[in-house]
């Protein structure tokens, strides 16, 4: 049997951890064990560990240049500069293939590690997207692919407060609108059912993506123009058929459910989870993000074993595993 390396992916507060273990193994004895765990693992070829868009976001966000490039130094190390491809890359694969096996249109077989790029910036957006094309020349391109983990450290110990801070003010500012409408969505639904809550949300995921899937559809040589050549029966499946947009349905319902106010670390933990839950083998993550996940029962779903401390990591838990799935 051909034994695949499993994906390990880990939140913010767990490199954290990892970061104290690498600075001070005495202090930091339990944290230097679960350390030695994962080294182990990594260097067996028996694990792979991407970093998200909110591990470099919050890297950043560290306003002391010595623990920044410390934690940058460790992340780098251990994921190699490989990371999960953003939200609306993964999106679109996963409806194209739902779309397609719906429709019965053949498509080529996707690679195991699909979600998973060399490319850091790739968190963000696709390169072949055009996105980056008036801020990368082709050297930097070039060099970005030969020294993926030199590139990344470099992009995340910027000196440059200036860029940095005025980043995080645009993240807070596009964060704090999303936050809005989450508040008035949450005093709308008071008091409904979970059964109905979770309907309207997937009505407004449909209503946010129609444009896309339509346009995906055409891709894919279907004759479609308008919400109602989609079909009702695929209509109503692809929410929940679809895992990126069933495990965002899932947990934004359930954190707007709670009684405490939801913050922009909220948002940013949601999105690194619903990104990463359907498509890696373990998570390291926070309680409150895994007690959800647990409710849903998202990872008996998709198969994911959710930790919430880096001490639980086992060597035999980040053995190598059979077949590669295909996690569309």
């Amino acid at each position: 049997m051909n034994l695949r390396p499993k994906i390990l992916y880990l939140d913010q507060n767990a490199w954290i951890a990892l970061a104290r273990a690498a600075w001070d193994k005495t202090v930091h004895s339990r944290e230097h064990a679960a350390l030695t765990v994962v080294v182990e693992a990594l260097n067996a070829g028996h694990i792979v560990t991407p970093l998200s868009f909110t591990n470099q976001y919050e890297t950043m966000k560290v306003d002391i240049p010595v623990r920044r490039a410390h934690l940058a130094h460790v992340q780098v190390t251990i994921s190699g500069g490989k990371v999960l491809r953003a939200r609306r890359r993964i999106l679109e694969v996963m409806l194209l293939y739902r779309i397609a096996e719906a429709t019965g249109i053949r498509m080529p077989t996707a690679s195991g590690d699909w979600f998973l790029s060399d490319l850091w910036f790739e968190t963000v957006a696709e390169h072949a997207s055009g996105a980056f094309d008036d801020v990368m020349s082709p050297a930097v391109l070039d060099q970005i692919k030969r020294r993926p983990q030199d590139t990344l450290f470099d992009y995340l110990v910027r000196e440059d407060g200036r860029v940095r801070k005025e980043a995080v003010r645009q993240y807070s500012a596009n964060s704090q609108a999303l936050l809005t409408r989450m508040a008035a969505r949450r005093q709308r639904m008071a008091g409904e059912s979970l059964a109905l809550r979770l309907r309207a949300y997937s009505a407004r995921l449909m209503l946010d993506e129609i444009d896309n899937i339509l346009a995906l559809g055409q891709r894919l040589g279907l004759p479609w123009r308008y919400a109602r050549d989609i079909g009702a029966k695929l209509g109503k499946s692809l929410v929940s058929d679809v895992p990126i947009m069933n495990v965002e349905r899932q947990l934004a319902v359930r954190l707007e459910d709670q009684s405490r106010e939801t913050t922009e670390n909220d948002l940013r933990d949601m999105a690194a989870f619903i990104t990463a839950l359907p498509l890696v083998d373990i998570i390291v993550a926070e309680k409150q993000f895994v007690n959800l996940s647990r409710q849903a029962k998202l990872d008996t779903q998709y198969g994911t074993r959710l930790l919430t401390s880096i001490h639980d990591l086992t060597r035999e838990m980040l053995a190598p595993a059979g077949a590669t799935p295909v996690r569309l």
